[in-house]
């Protein structure tokens, strides 16, 4: 659980760098043209992807009680479900309070970044990559909090 929490923290790091580089270099006019640009996050995005798969799959075959199709959410027994519940209520509030303030801070923002659209998209593209991050983190906080009090 941890390895798989850990591997979805870097994966979105790389998503957010990548997206965020992306609107930052590509472009698209309405005359046709256009050029999208990844950059090197993308393709250290798609290594991580690779890799992370490879990881996953040799987890599977090691540890039984991990199932690559359920991910975090697989459990062993009834203790793993049980933890996995708690930890979810914590992101589920987390991540509703976090989805609330970006509701409310992303037409301040755009009020604010109305003649920088760019940045404003990568403002954006940042919190809402934040936004997982965050949840990502304290799903395996919250994991291991209550793995430790049981």
């Amino acid at each position: 659980m941890i390895i798989e929490q850990i591997g979805n923290i870097i994966m979105v790091i790389l998503a957010t760098w990548t997206m965020s580089y992306m609107v930052a270099n590509s472009y698209w006019h309405a005359n046709g043209e256009s050029s999208f640009r990844f950059g090197i996050y993308g393709i250290l995005f798609l290594a991580w992807l690779i890799i992370f798969g490879i990881v996953r799959a040799i987890l599977g075959r090691v540890d039984p009680s991990f199932n690559s199709s359920q991910g975090e959410l697989s459990a062993g027994d009834e203790r793993e479900k049980a933890i996995s519940q708690q930890a979810l209520r914590w992101i589920y509030h987390v991540m509703i309070t976090l989805l609330l303030i970006e509701l409310i801070a992303i037409p301040v923002l755009s009020l604010g970044m109305g003649a920088q659209p760019v940045l404003f998209a990568q403002a954006v593209v940042i919190a809402l990559g934040g936004a997982l991050i965050i949840s990502f983190i304290v799903y395996l906080s919250g994991w291991l909090y209550f793995d430790a009090k049981e």
